[in-house]
Parts: C-alpha cells; structure tokens; sequence
C-alpha cells in the first residue's frame, strides 16, 4: 500500500483511527440509484471495526430510500435532483445548513463532481477525502491514489475500488460485506394490496423486468424485452410484472402492447416500493441499471444485460446473476452517446435467444440452491 502525507503531516492511513470516539463522518454519495446501493458495504465495514463512529451520507433525494433503516447508518441527508438553477441552489444551501449544524469531523466524497466538491469544501469538516485526478482538488485535504487495477492487474469492482479508499484510510483488512436495502415496512401492506389489484396473489410465481435505464446505450429493446416476457409466462409458468419509475409509463406501455400473453404494468413506483415488488421474485431481467442493484441487495437471481457499461466494474455484487453481453472493441464507454455507431450496437446486438439461455440457466440455479438448503435444513443435527 502505498502512504501519502498530507499537508498537516497526518499519513492518510492514520485518519480512521485518530477519529475521537463519537466522530460523525459523512460521506457523499450524489447522483445515481446503482451507486447508491454499491456504496452499502462500506458503511458495514466501517461501522463494523468502529462502532462508536456516527455515520452519515449525503445522497439524492430519490435514493435515500434505500438507505433508510439501515442499521450502518445513523443520518441520510438528502437534496432534491437538479431541476433549474435557483431551485437547485437553494434546496443545496439548506443541505448544506444541515451538513455544518452536524459537525462532521470527517468527509468523504465518493462522487468527485463540482458539487459534491463545494459541498465537501463548505462542510466544516477538519479532513476532507477525494481522490486524486477529482476537480476542485483545493476542496481536499486527503487525496487518495488508488490505482485503476488491483496489483494482480485485474479490474476493480466498484465495490471493491471504494472499499480500498477506506483501507487507505486506517480500515483493517477483511471480508467485503454484502450489499444492504431494507425495504420499508409501512409500505408491505399497500403494495401488496396493490399487487393484489393488478391480479399478483400472495403466492405467485412471478418475475419482473425492468426495461429502462437513463442511458439510451444501456437500454435494450421492448421487442426483445416483449418475447422474453412471453417466454417467462409459456415455458417456466411466471407471472411477469414489468417495472419502471416515475415517467417511465410510456417505455412500459410500449414492452406490454408488444407481449402475446398478459403481463403487469407496475408504473410509476417508488423506492421503496419496488423494494418490497422485487423481494417477492423469482427473477429479475433487466438492464445495468440501479435496480439490477436493488434486486442482487435483496438476493433476487437476476439476467443482467449489458451493454455500455464495463460488466466486470458493475455486475451484482454477492448476488446470483447471469451475465448477457457482446463484445465490441469500443466497450466500456461512457454511454452519454454512442461514438463509433449510429445506434448503440453493444446493447442492442443481444438476442433474444441469449436471453433465453441465461434465463433458464438463472432458475435452473435457483432452484438447485432451493433443494439444497431444504436439504440441509432436513439434515438432523
């Protein structure tokens, strides 16, 4: 591992422990629903060497759902999504209120963007953390180099990638905590009366697929998302239920007018209301998108199809997945646009009939996990 010094002559690696019993650490975590859920591990371990440390983090206002109730987590902050200018700087002027009346002594920035930088830089903390290569560097007292491969010279997972931020920092070595979401229990009851009403009894079958993502180079297509509906339905006998957030109807609409046989359409759900819709699965299908992230936290077996994104970065961490992804020399990219095509190929070149295959194989393996913890459990002792 290698030691930096900072300005005041503390080595990085001291921070965690020279923290005074009861130090409140926060850390930011902006932007998606995915990264969110990925950064559960760190508070786990953290919490777990250091009890005694009040743990906060910042994160967007749709996100802090999943961190709610969390045990490692004694305070979620949150601000709104940027909308427009004013609304922005006012709803982050009052985060930031609440940021310096809580008294952090430390701050960690897992995003590295401009405003999670100022907010670092204005939060009153005594040490600041980033990484090196991060914008507004002046907003740091602790820059971090932790390098792109492992020493082995094999990928990070992101999971991984942060969790070495917090070794550099003081954390000992040691197993890397699953990921953590705790569905809300006020909302167990209404969304299974709401399920009830869409047809979905208590005990069914069923599957969900998510089609949507925020990236267009990420999103397969609702004719393929339809055949593998109709798939689920005729050979494995699942209910499907298709999911997707607010403003996402028209993209669930679009998969459902496509299907042969009768699918759900759970539109416009929440959180923490998909929380409590995926638990209840046998499989989700969907795309590199936050609840493929949802879905593994929960432990729900899941087909993940990828397409811009670096699968070896960003598959389900510790959870039972199978893999759909074709190779291309430009993959990973950033997936703001495709920059070698007129239309994202990584993604849409996955066949229906790939899918297929890692859907069986997904509840073939779920099943032989089911038999053998019956198994086990009938074993006397």
């Amino acid at each position: 591992m290698q030691i930096y010094v900072t300005v005041s002559g503390m080595t990085h690696t001291d921070l965690l422990r020279s923290l005074s019993p009861g130090s409140r650490v926060l850390f930011i975590r902006l932007r998606s629903l995915g990264d969110t859920v990925l950064s559960t591990p760190l508070y786990k371990a953290l919490k777990a060497w250091r009890p005694d440390l009040r743990i906060a983090v910042l994160v967007e206002s749709p996100n802090g759902e999943v961190l709610k109730r969390n045990p490692d987590i004694d305070q979620v902050l949150t601000i709104p999504e940027v909308q427009n200018f004013f609304s922005s700087l006012v709803s982050r002027a009052a985060a930031l209120r609440e940021i310096r009346a809580s008294r952090f002594a430390c701050c960690i920035n897992l995003h590295g963007g401009s405003t999670s930088a100022w907010l670092a830089l204005l939060s009153g903390s005594i040490h600041r953390v980033g990484l090196k290569g991060f914008r507004n560097a002046f907003a740091y007292t602790h820059a971090l180099d932790v390098p792109t491969r492992k020493a082995d010279g094999t990928k990070w997972h992101t999971v991984e990638y942060q969790m070495e931020w917090l070794r550099q920092l003081g954390l000992p070595d040691g197993v890397i905590p699953p990921l953590r979401v705790i569905p809300p229990p006020e909302l167990e009851v209404p969304v299974r009366r709401y399920l009830e009403g869409l047809g979905v009894k208590p005990d069914s079958r069923y599957a969900v697929i998510h089609p949507t993502s925020k990236f267009f180079t990420k999103e397969w297509t609702p004719d393929g998302f339809a055949e593998i509906a109709d798939y689920l339905v005729r050979k494995h006998g699942l209910q499907v239920l298709l999911s997707g957030g607010s403003g996402e109807e028209s993209k669930l609409k679009s998969v459902a007018q496509r299907c042969q046989e009768n699918v759900v359409v759970c539109a416009g759900v929440s959180v923490g209301e998909l929380l409590w819709v995926l638990r209840g699965a046998n499989l989700f299908v969907g795309n590199d998108s936050g609840p493929t992230h949802l879905a593994a936290a929960l432990g729900i077996p899941a087909v993940v199809l990828f397409g811009s994104s670096d699968a070896e970065v960003w598959y389900p961490w510790r959870a039972p997945f199978q893999r759909v992804q074709n190779a291309f020399d430009c993959n990973p990219c950033p997936g703001y646009r495709c920059l070698v095509y007129n239309e994202p190929k990584c993604i849409l070149s996955i066949t229906t009939a790939q899918v297929k295959v890692s859907v069986d194989a997904a509840l073939r393996a779920a099943t032989s996990q089911r038999s053998a913890e019956i198994d086990k459990s009938a074993t006397p002792k």
